[in-house]
């Protein structure tokens, strides 16, 4: 019957269908990819959420994220879940794969030198090492990238109907997924209208403002139907939506205006949320934007389309800091703050600069100064291209590092903590355990390393220092899934005992005196 056969046909024909170039972009996710994230899929790094996470997928219907829910309804039946690093991060690296070879297509890509740096880049993000901290939920979230990615491919491919339906409903299943990716389709809609002028695609004022306004409307159309769907599952559920960083606490249109202020100041100054808090990852950040902004101007000025259609390209190029940097514009909460899990929408500051260089390259350039002067920039913004992703690289195995150190000491931290516990007099395994003062622990035993400057180069979100972690109250999940201690008796102090006069008079740990038995319970003061 052939089996063997039909199958290698098969997989011929899934190959043939795809170009060499979208072939390099996969490779070069993966195998960059490993470089840059070996460390923690091939080593169980587990702290805050992920501790608590260990079989689940964390908020679901109640943050929006219904179509996660539907995830975690699929595989409990099924699966289970697990928080299992080597086949959550592979996953994941092939559905930033898939989104690469998506970007290649869109944007028509020729070159596999430029193919593999957009895989390079896109998995080397220290986005992505962020959402590794959640290994729990990364896949899934990266699945969103997709979905984000292929809404953008759907409506570029045709602006019929059909098109803008399917795009604006696979959008909406990413945002049901994570909300976050909403950028990378605003930041690929807002890029092609440039690319169009400058290809003269788009060789029309109308032209222009119907594809913008029909871009819009899929925006619309798409996060509409993700309310409804959030409305409806959480209604069906019988869950009420968590209040997460003050984005159930209204909007404000009145700071609309500060808030893409906010948005184009986090742009131009190049911190990316703590991405680039390194001076030389920000200084060669800044070389690479300021010679993209020079491209564009030689190429729009060096375009033969028409003068308006030019002029009108500059709102969207004006938009496009502010679509990278959407999540800033979510709410006008001062609860509300933006982490670098939130910001992969900035990818298209590295990805931009690809696709003009390839422009470049195709254009005839007469001898003399602006040709010396392009070329020289490029080949400046080319090394800064290639520093970066290095740089993101070393950044990455760095965040990890420093999460193995933090998850080292908290556990041997938390080891000698029980120990104490235990051995308190009149300790009994029945009693309830209350934490008090878990936020205000100041212990002086701390080790040294946990004060060492150079661990400020890593300030992405969930890449915390030891100190961080066990001044954590959700650390006693860190205690249950990591040292096997602590049942449903095991409490963090609301602040009533911390009230009491005994609880008072004691000292903070690990000071003699600072575990006892008060009223049948254990009295753990960790701090004021």
């Amino acid at each position: 019957m052939n089996f063997t056969s039909q199958i290698e046909t098969a997989f011929s024909k899934i190959k043939n269908h795809f170009t060499g170039t979208q072939i390099t972009a996969l490779i070069s996710v993966l195998v960059a990819g490993l470089v840059a994230h070996g460390y923690v899929l091939f080593n169980r790094i587990s702290y805050h959420d992920n501790a608590a996470c260990l079989f689940s997928l964390g908020g679901t219907y109640e943050s929006g994220r219904w179509v996660l829910g539907f995830i975690y309804d699929i595989q409990m039946m099924t699966t289970k879940l697990f928080s299992v690093p080597v086949f959550n991060g592979i996953l994941s690296l092939i559905f930033i794969g898939f989104a690469a070879m998506l970007i290649v297509d869109m944007f028509q890509i020729k070159s596999k030198v430029a193919a593999a740096f957009v895989g390079a880049i896109m998995s080397v993000y220290p986005v992505v090492t962020s959402i590794f901290s959640f290994m729990f939920t990364a896949w899934e979230y990266f699945l969103a990238l997709l979905l984000a990615v292929l809404a953008a491919k759907i409506l570029l491919k045709s602006l019929s109907v059909k098109n803008f339906i399917l795009s604006a409903v696979v959008l909406s299943l990413s945002l049901g997924i994570y909300q976050a990716f909403f950028a990378v389709t605003i930041a690929a809609f807002l890029v092609s209208l440039t690319l169009g002028v400058l290809k003269n695609e788009i060789t029309s004022i109308d032209e222009y403002a119907k594809r913008g306004f029909t871009y819009l409307a899929e925006l619309v159309v798409g996060l509409g139907i993700w309310g409804v769907m959030r409305f409806i599952t959480q209604h069906i559920k019988g869950i009420e939506a968590v209040d997460y960083k003050g984005m159930d606490d209204g909007y404000s249109l009145a700071l609309l205006p500060n808030q893409i202020i906010k948005s184009l100041s986090a742009f131009f100054g190049f911190r990316q949320a703590g991405i680039n808090a390194l001076l030389y990852l920000r200084a060669f950040t800044a070389l690479v934007v300021v010679v993209t902004i020079i491209q564009l101007v030689v190429m729009l000025v060096r375009s033969s389309n028409k003068v308006g259609v030019k002029a009108i390209s500059l709102v969207g190029l004006i938009f496009l800091p502010i679509g990278m940097n959407v999540v800033y514009l979510l709410s006008t909460s001062e609860e509300y703050h933006v982490d670098s899990l939130m910001v992969y929408g900035n990818i298209f500051v590295f990805l931009l600069p690809v696709f003009l260089i390839e422009m470049l390259d195709a254009q005839d350039f007469k001898a003399g100064v602006i040709r010396s002067l392009t070329s020289i920039a490029t080949w400046i913004q080319i090394l800064s291209l290639a520093v970066l992703t290095v740089g993101y690289i070393y950044l990455d195995n760095a965040a990890y590092m420093k999460a193995e150190i933090a998850e080292e000491q908290a556990t041997a931290y938390y080891t000698e903590l029980v120990a104490n516990i235990k051995a308190t007099e009149g300790f009994s395994d029945d009693m309830e355990i209350v934490f008090v003062g878990w936020e205000n622990l100041s212990d002086g035993t701390n080790a040294k390393v946990d004060s060492v400057d150079q661990l400020e180069a890593v300030q992405l979100e969930k890449y915390p220092r030891f100190t961080d972690i066990i001044t954590y109250g959700g650390s006693r999940y860190f205690m249950q899934e990591h040292l096997g201690f602590g049942n449903d008796l095991l409490i963090e102090d609301d602040g009533t005992y911390a009230d009491s006069a005994e609880v008072k008079a004691m000292p903070t740990y690990p000071n003699d005196g600072s575990i006892a038995v008060i009223d049948g319970k254990v009295i753990v003061k960790l701090g004021e």
